[in-house]
């Protein structure tokens, strides 16, 4: 009986959690230029040439939901591709000026609103 209450009070903080976390996920930021998944695959994409299968991985999704990415993100000139001179199938990306700013504003927007997210999360959490 206790195990029930126990798994009850836990699947109404997930519920709690989830509800809390999905509309700062799924927002758009910076108007309606990218969403939350986007972003982290800019992210990822500051400090280095990323192929889909290590972002894939880097990101712990699947390679067809970065590949979408990845498509609306060079449809919007935020990233390139590039394919390597000695294998044309093995493609690169790399993050553009216009997406190194949007990166940049996200980041900025992250750092003020992560700090109170986080407060609501541990509230949750206690």
């Amino acid at each position: 009986m206790m195990e029930a209450k126990k798994l009850a009070v836990d699947v109404e903080r997930i519920h709690q959690l989830n509800s809390l976390l999905r509309p700062f996920i799924k927002r758009p930021s910076v108007g309606d230029t990218i969403t939350f998944e986007q972003y982290r695959i800019l992210h990822e994409l500051v400090a280095e040439k990323i192929s889909t299968s290590e972002l894939s991985r880097r990101l712990n999704v699947g390679q067809s939901m970065v590949s979408i990415q990845i498509s609306r993100l060079l449809n919007g000139g935020f990233i390139k591709d590039e394919t390597l001179p000695t294998d044309r199938r093995y493609h690169v990306f790399q993050i553009t000026t216009q997406g190194r700013r949007v990166e940049e504003h996200v980041n900025g927007a992250l750092e003020v609103e992560l700090p109170e997210l986080m407060k609501q999360v541990n509230t949750i959490l206690k």
